[in-house]
């Protein structure tokens, strides 16, 4: 196995986008933005992936998702408050299931293969749950597009709060 890794760039209502991109041949990449909002990042994973690999492809899809992300901050950031809301009810969900897969990774030691297979299951559907819970949570809120993942709405509630919530000390 081997990683790539390149800089991306893209041009976005007169807004120049930079980020890094890992790709995992043939169908896993990352990508993470470097300006203007340093540290958004998101990961995509080609389904059946038998066209074979192109790095060309990839750049243009990471620079078509650095725009998306780009976007999604910019929705994040006009609706401040609606999207706050949404992670403050979301977060103790996930907490809720960390600790229930917490527990499945606990018991999976000695377990014998009849059991491993049930905590697979069990681990899947505890994953499975909290994506739902996080889509139910976007349609009770009437967030559009469903594409926004739990990690980008954290990664961007933190960059505005440190950036236009939380007041800056100066000191003289």
């Amino acid at each position: 196995m081997r990683i790539e890794t390149f800089k991306i760039e893209k041009q976005y209502r007169g807004i120049t986008l930079e980020g890094t991109c890992r790709v995992i041949p043939p169908s896993t990449y990352m990508i993470t933005m470097e300006k203007p909002y340093k540290g958004l990042a998101k990961a995509e994973y080609f389904h059946n992936n038998d066209s074979g690999y192109s790095i060309e492809n990839i750049k243009g899809r990471a620079q078509w998702e650095l725009g998306r992300l780009y976007e999604q901050f910019q929705d994040i950031l006009y609706d401040y408050d609606k999207y706050k809301k949404l992670l403050d009810e979301w977060l103790p969900y996930e907490e809720k299931v960390q600790q229930l897969k917490e527990e499945v990774a606990t018991f999976r030691q000695g377990a014998d293969a009849e059991k491993t297979a049930l905590l697979d299951f069990h681990s899947e559907m505890l994953e499975r749950d909290a994506k739902e819970h996080f889509y139910d949570l976007l349609d009770k809120y009437g967030i559009m597009p469903l594409s926004l993942s739990p990690s980008v709405l954290q990664a961007s509630i933190r960059l505005i709060e440190e950036e236009f919530v939380k007041p800056k000390i100066e000191i003289i």
